[in-house]
């Protein structure tokens, strides 16, 4: 039995609500706290409460939890050499915290 949404998927949801995204694998996160945030949107992903896409930013791609509403490009998803797939950018995205 749930007992609803976690700290993590709060937090989360607090910024998709008010329309800002929310960077999953930012570097000042720890390696503990980017795996909780992911599995924390994942979960949201797949109750349909958000997307999860994947843009450049600083010349590196990083995970982004963006609201269901917001016209983003669909990332490519590749399957890397260990079986998993991975969701890649297509271009260039220079994302501020408004």
């Amino acid at each position: 039995m749930s007992r609803g949404p976690g700290v993590w998927q709060r937090a989360i949801l607090e910024r998709i609500e008010a329309g800002k995204v929310v960077i999953l694998t930012a570097a000042e996160h720890t390696h503990a706290e980017q795996n909780a945030l992911r599995r924390a949107t994942n979960t949201l992903e797949k109750a349909g409460k958000l997307k999860i896409t994947s843009w450049r930013i600083d010349g590196r791609p990083r995970l982004i939890a963006v609201p269901l509403d917001m016209k983003v490009p669909e990332p490519h998803v590749i399957t890397g050499l260990d079986g998993k797939q991975y969701r890649m950018p297509v271009r260039k995205y220079v994302v501020t915290d408004s």
